[in-house]
C-alpha cells in the first residue's frame, strides 16, 4: 500500500510524536478511503492555482507558512482539506449537532445546561443577558460548557458597540456604528474592533453576532444607532474596517442582517417584516456591502434574518428561503463561508413554524448554522427532523456534510481547533486551555482559504 518505506523514514526522521502523529492521520486516512490520500499530497505538494476573484484579497504568507501563521511540514493540509478529513470520520448525531447553536438560559453550568451540550455536541452557544451573572460566572459557564464538548464550539454574543453591547455592564460603553462613521476615519472603527476582540477572548468568547451592514433607508426600530450609513460606500467601508480589526485580534465576525433590514418598518422580533422594493434596487443597495466584503474576502461568517423581500422570494422569509440563501448568496455572490439563521423563535417565522420545522427549511435552504434552542427537546426534535430530511432525500448527505466542512474549515482557522499535524485528538483534554475558552490570533484569510 506504499506506507511502510515512508513509515520506517518519518520514525528515523521524526520524534516519537511525529510518528504518533502519522499513525493518527494514517488511520483516520484507512476510514475514509485510498482515494482522499492522493488529496492530502495534492493538497501539499501543489501550491493553490484558483484565483480569488476580482477584488477578492490574497494575504501574504511567508513560504513554508499558513495563513494562520504557523511553519508547517511539506504534508501540511490547508483548513478546508483538514476539515473535510474530521467529516469523514464523524457520525451523523455529530455532524447534526455542530449544525445547532443552543443558548445558555441560566449563568451556572447546571446539569439542564449540560443536558444540551453533552448528548448533541454543539457547534455553538450563544449568551444573551439573561444568561450573564458576574464576568467570573461567564467565563465559568463557557468553559464548563466547552470541557464537556468534544469539538469546542464557538461562543457567541451580540457585540456591536452603542446600545447593542452585551459586555457593557462589565467594561463599560463603546462607540456605536454610526459615531465611528461620524468621525471620517475607517482607523477608529479598526481600533474599537481590535478592543472588541480582546476583550471578548478575555471572557471566553471568540465569535461576534456584528458588525451590523444594513444600509439605513428609514427610521425603523432595527436601524436606530446600529448602521454605519444610509448608502453602501461608508457601511462597506467602516464595516470592513471594524471587521479587521476584530477578525485580526482572533474573533470571527459575523455580517447580519441579510439580505438586509434598511427599509424595515417592524421590529422583526415582533413581526415579520415585508420590505417591497425592487430586484435591482435591493442588489445596488443592501446586498452590497455584501458583494464587496465577500468579494474582499473578509467575510467569514452571515446571518440571515426573519425578512420577506417579493421580489426575492414571494413566499418566504429569507432565513428559510433557497432562492435566497442558496440562490443569492451562494451561487450569486459567491459565499461559501459558513452561513447562520438569526433566532429562529422570533414571531415572523414562530407564528407558522414549530421550532424544529423552520430549523429543516433553513438548513435546506442553505445555512449551515441553526440558532438559537434553548431546551434539550428541541434540539432532539431538530436532529430527528435534519434524520428525516436527508432520508426522505429532501436534504442531500454531500449538502451536510459541506456545511460541517465549512463549520469545522473556520474552526481551525481561527484556532479552535489545533491543526491535524499536531497530532491531537478532538477532545476538551488534547486541546489548550486558549482554545478550549476562547481561540488565539488569526488573520484575515483570503476568499479561496474558505
Amino acid at each position: 500500500m506504499g506506507y511502510g518505506p515512508l513509515a520506517r523514514r518519518a520514525a528515523r526522521a521524526e520524534s516519537g510524536e511525529m510518528r504518533r502523529t502519522w499513525s493518527r492521520l494514517r488511520s483516520l486516512l484507512g476510514k475514509i478511503g485510498l482515494w482522499l490520500l492522493a488529496l492530502v499530497f495534492w493538497v501539499g505538494f501543489i501550491p493553490p492555482t484558483a484565483s480569488p476573484g476580482p477584488g477578492a484579497a490574497r494575504p501574504s504568507v511567508p513560504h513554508g507558512a499558513t495563513s494562520a501563521g504557523g511553519l508547517l511540514a511539506p504534508h501540511t493540509l490547508s483548513p478546508g482539506a483538514q476539515a473535510a478529513l474530521i467529516v469523514g470520520s464523524m457520525s451523523l448525531d455529530d455532524k447534526l449537532g455542530q449544525m445547532m447553536i443552543f443558548q445558555f438560559t441560566d449563568s451556572v453550568y447546571t446539569p439542564d445546561q449540560a443536558a444540551l451540550v453533552r448528548p448533541f455536541h454543539p457547534g455553538g452557544v450563544i449568551l444573551y443577558d439573561y444568561a450573564m451573572g458576574s464576568a467570573r460566572q461567564v467565563r465559568d459557564l463557557l468553559a464548563a460548557g466547552q470541557s464537556d464538548s468534544p469539538i469546542p464550539m464557538f461562543t457567541f454574543i451580540d457585540l456591536e458597540g452603542g446600545g447593542v453591547d452585551r459586555l457593557q455592564k462589565y467594561l463599560g460603553a463603546r462607540m456605536s456604528a454610526p459615531a465611528m462613521a461620524a468621525t471620517g476615519d475607517p482607523a477608529v472603527a479598526r481600533r474599537e474592533g481590535a478592543k472588541v476582540a480582546k476583550d471578548m477572548l478575555s471572557f471566553g468568547l471568540n465569535a461576534d453576532l456584528a458588525p451590523d451592514v444594513d444600509v439605513k433607508l428609514v427610521d425603523g426600530p432595527n436601524q436606530f444607532g446600529r448602521t454605519f450609513g444610509t448608502t453602501p460606500a461608508p457601511v462597506s467601508q467602516f464595516a470592513g474596517a471594524w471587521l479587521g480589526g476584530l477578525q485580526s485580534g482572533g474573533v470571527v465576525g459575523t455580517l447580519k442582517h441579510f439580505p438586509g433590514l434598511g427599509d424595515a418598518t417592524t421590529d422583526a422580533h415582533e413581526e415579520l417584516p415585508v420590505i417591497t422594493r425592487s430586484r435591482a434596487e435591493i442588489e445596488a443597495t443592501e446586498l452590497a456591502p455584501y458583494r464587496q466584503l465577500i468579494a474582499s474576502g473578509q467575510a467569514q461568517m452571515i446571518m440571515s434574518t426573519d425578512v420577506l423581500m417579493p421580489a426575492l422570494d414571494p413566499n418566504n422569509a429569507a432565513e428559510i428561503s433557497k432562492p435566497i440563501i442558496t440562490g443569492i448568496l451562494r451561487d450569486e455572490l459567491h459565499f461559501d463561508g459558513v452561513a447562520i439563521t438569526d433566532a429562529l423563535y422570533m414571531k415572523g417565522i414562530a407564528d407558522h413554524y414549530l421550532f424544529a420545522q423552520a430549523a429543516v427549511l433553513a438548513i435546506e435552504a442553505g445555512n449551515d448554522m441553526i440558532m438559537a434552542p434553548y431546551i434539550p427537546e428541541q434540539m432532539t426534535e431538530t436532529v430527528n427532523g435534519l434524520k428525516r430530511a436527508i432520508a426522505s432525500g429532501e436534504l442531500p448527505m454531500a449538502q451536510v456534510d459541506a456545511s460541517v466542512r465549512r463549520i469545522l474549515a473556520l474552526k481551525i482557522r481561527y484556532h479552535l481547533i489545533p491543526p491535524l499535524e499536531d497530532g491531537r485528538k478532538l477532545t476538551p483534554g488534547a486541546l489548550p486551555p486558549s482554545a478550549r475558552l476562547g481561540g488565539g490570533d488569526a488573520v484575515i484569510p483570503g476568499r479561496d482559504a474558505l
